[in-house]
């Protein structure tokens, strides 16, 4: 294929990941191999700081669709069923929801050619551990896999990843009464609406549409939620940009405010959060500060 179609190739890919409304799951794979035939993991760490394309991104991805060989239908279903196992032994091994997520990054961006291997998933799996850094898990990948990975280009994407729930919600800082975001919700008139705002910001992201996301109005329903997937970090854990931070003000033993973690900085958590003070605020609390009930993490 040309290198006039691979660059359009990359741009479209990068669109559909900036517009998570338009992110089908069949489009996400045939984009996915895009980037993997026509930019390894360098050039797919540099396309993530592009913010502006021009390209009709939808016709596009029709005409990518339409014209799939049976091999690459074939491939592409290959692809999903192993993202599927992959989920599915990272669980059954103990580890986190990020942690699976990184594992599947990892497996479309850079490892699909060894994916065919036997014993692929669990030679995987097993460079994950516990308290590991982004050093240490590349470090561990290359060795198995015999590759060349960066982890600085890796913590590039993650970041990515995790970081679009983030930048709509520092659209809304500022936001006094939350009237956009009780009455999206279906509210005829103001409520506490920290959670409306939680909400409305992933609806943003088309995470509520594609299940990975909860609408909530009351908190106890969130962290149920992020409970019963196993995509729950307890408060003494250090979350990632992008969790959903949920605070016990009162010491009832239950959750009654919640927010959006921004990033995490010399052992202290930034978040934003809605109806601090019935406004959009940026806050920042120690790791493990008491009034902190627990994270919720996405699996996006």
């Amino acid at each position: 294929m040309s290198a006039t179609v691979g660059a359009a190739l990359k741009k479209v890919a990068v669109s559909f990941l900036l517009d998570k409304r338009s992110w089908d799951k069949i489009v996400c794979f045939i984009l996915a191999i895009g980037i993997l035939v026509f930019a390894p993991a360098g050039g797919a760490a540099a396309m993530f700081s592009q913010t502006e394309f021009d390209l009709d991104t939808s016709q596009l991805a029709t005409t990518l669709v339409s014209n799939l060989t049976p091999e690459d239908q074939a491939e592409l279903q290959f692809i999903e069923d192993t993202g599927k196992e992959i989920q599915s032994v990272m669980a059954a091994a103990g580890f986190t929801a990020e942690q699976s997520k990184a594992a599947e990054v990892l497996f479309i961006l850079a490892l699909t050619d060894y994916a065919h291997e036997p014993g692929f998933v669990d030679k995987l799996v097993g460079c994950f551990a516990e308290n590991q850094t982004d050093e240490q898990l590349i470090a561990a990948v290359n060795a198995a896999f015999g590759t060349e990975l960066s982890a600085e280009e890796f913590t590039a994407i993650m970041t990515y990843v995790n970081n679009q729930l983030v930048e709509v919600a520092k659209t809304q800082v500022g936001n006094v009464g939350g009237e956009p975001f009780w009455r999206w919700y279906g509210f005829g008139s103001r409520v506490e609406w920290c959670a409306c705002f939680v909400s409305w910001c992933a609806d943003q992201c088309g995470y509520i549409d594609r299940g990975v996301f909860p609408k909530f109005a009351s908190c106890s329903v969130g962290v149920n939620w992020f409970k019963s997937r196993s995509q729950w970090l307890d408060a003494s854990s250090t979350p990632m940009s992008g969790s959903i931070i949920f605070f016990d003000w009162d010491g009832s033993g239950d959750a009654d405010h919640v927010g959006i973690v921004e990033k995490v900085e010399n052992g202290r958590v930034y978040t934003i959060e809605g109806n601090n003070g019935d406004s959009c605020r940026q806050c920042s609390y120690p790791v493990g500060y008491y009034q902190i009930f627990g994270y919720g993490t996405l699996s996006i």
